[in-house]
């Protein structure tokens, strides 16, 4: 305030040298005025200024300190909806494993049922051939003969499992694969089914190898093991002849009327899927997506992602939400 009351008497000062230099015709008091006058104008101007860039800096300060807390806010506010989210998330996941093992178990009592039917087709078309000649029968009971054996001319469903393939796609999927979750997921409507996992064996073998060896075994998986050998690159290692290996067998065991569950997305297996298809077989490939070959997924009959089945063959776990 006093510094305007300074400016308003320089200017008062500048008006009258002006004007009594101008009556008494003295330049220089003329001059003094009028560089007075430019003076009170100039500091009017610098004071105008820098009282607008304090209110501007205040303003600033003040909308700083605003955005701050609406940022804490916000980060406060993004916490809370990740936590929603994260239990959502959970809350999912365990709905659909939940749902998964009611899947199986439904399966699994389907399975016993199928079974039970075959067994019961079989028994009575056993008895009926031996109730047409119970003479021959008899005789050979009482010479402790073994009777002849009526083999069935059924349909078989036979699995081909990639071993590698199937664990690159699982560690894709980010889950825990339950291989007796992925045999009865397999196994719907087959009354007869042949599981064969291939994979590489260290050798000598190793304590953890040897325990999920044992463990696929008891899930009545049949194991064929391949040697391994290292690769001249890297530290990794690589199964030998696994791809061979499964077309050979698939040539040589598939009949006609016989069902095929190709594990495995590997584009190599296209020529011996397409002879087994010239047999009359239907082929079934069984992959993650992004690891399916695109010319096997044209000349299969059937395509299973493992990304749409994922929750069905994932062991279940319990999750705490944070």
């Amino acid at each position: 305030m006093k510094l305007f009351q300074a400016i308003y008497l320089t200017a008062g000062f500048s008006a009258a040298c002006i004007i009594t230099g101008s009556i008494i015709k003295q330049p220089m008091l003329k001059n003094l005025g009028k560089l007075t006058a430019f003076g009170a104008i100039y500091i009017t101007v610098i004071v105008k200024s820098n009282s607008a860039n304090a209110n501007k800096e205040k303003q600033l300060t003040a909308f700083r300190q605003e955005n701050i807390c609406l940022q804490h806010k916000f980060e406060k506010t993004q916490n809370e909806l990740n936590k929603l989210g994260k239990k959502f998330q959970t809350q999912d996941t365990r709905q659909r494993l939940h749902l998964a093992n009611v899947q199986k178990l439904q399966h699994q009592h389907k399975v016993v049922l199928a079974t039970v039917a075959s067994l019961e087709k079989k028994l009575d078309f056993y008895e009926k051939a031996t109730s047409q000649k119970p003479e021959n029968f008899k005789g050979n009971f009482n010479n402790n003969s073994v009777q002849p054996v009526i083999e069935s001319q059924e349909s078989m469903t036979r699995v081909y499992i990639d071993g590698n393939n199937l664990s690159f796609a699982v560690d894709g999927l980010q889950i825990e694969l339950d291989y007796d979750a992925l045999r009865i997921e397999l196994s719907q409507d087959a009354s007869r089914t042949n599981f064969k996992y291939y994979t590489g064996i260290h050798s000598p073998m190793n304590d953890g190898q040897r325990r999920f060896i044992d463990y696929l075994k008891y899930q009545r998986y049949e194991v064929i093991g391949l040697p391994i050998s290292a690769r001249p690159d890297s530290k990794t290692f690589k199964t030998v002849g696994d791809d061979v290996k499964i077309a050979v067998d698939m040539i040589r065991e598939v009949k006609k009327g016989d069902d095929v569950i190709l594990v495995s997305g590997d584009g190599d297996f296209i020529p011996v899927i397409e002879e087994v298809q010239r047999r009359g077989v239907k082929v079934t490939v069984v992959a993650k997506k992004s690891m399916l070959s695109e010319q096997l997924s044209q000349i299969a009959d059937e395509v299973i992602y493992l990304d749409s089945i994922q929750y069905k063959l994932a062991k279940y776990r319990k999750f705490d939400a944070a």
